[in-house]
């Protein structure tokens, strides 16, 4: 499954965040299964493997097209995260006390450092930046 966590700008392939670069124009990124047109809104890079991520003009449903080289491999539905529902999905990969922590670093509360340096270093492995984080946490 690939996760768009849009507060970061990162794409979440097999637990690793991914950098995308967004298209600027509006491009013709294929038709959804509504029978819309859909948009392209990023391309990613992964080795040989790239990745068009389209949104729908009328649902607004995400989905990743997947290509080798300039070969077609597949279509993959996304799930978008919006920067209220970051924490919900961190919560698949951290500890409660790890979330505590970092929403502490963030509102300048009371925190566990053992906590948040745990979390910092699951983060850092999945590539999820702590300071942008916090960022939005605030």
């Amino acid at each position: 499954m690939i996760h768009l966590l849009e507060p970061i700008k990162k794409v979440m392939i097999e637990d690793v965040a991914h950098s995308y670069e967004e298209v600027k124009e509006k491009t013709f990124g294929g038709f959804c299964e509504c029978g819309a047109m859909m948009f392209q809104k990023l391309w990613l890079s992964i080795e040989n493997l790239k990745i068009l991520i389209s949104e729908c003009e009328k649902c607004w449903k995400n989905s990743a097209y997947l290509f080798n080289s300039t070969k077609f491999l597949r279509k993959e539905d996304v799930i978008v995260v919006e920067k209220s529902g970051i924490l919900e999905y961190l919560k698949n990969y951290l500890s409660d006390l790890e979330i505590e922590a970092i929403i502490g670093k963030a509102r300048s509360k009371p925190y566990k450092p053992s906590d948040l340096s745990r979390a910092k270093k699951k983060l850092d492995e999945m590539r999820i930046p702590l300071e942008g984080l916090l960022e939005i946490i605030k």
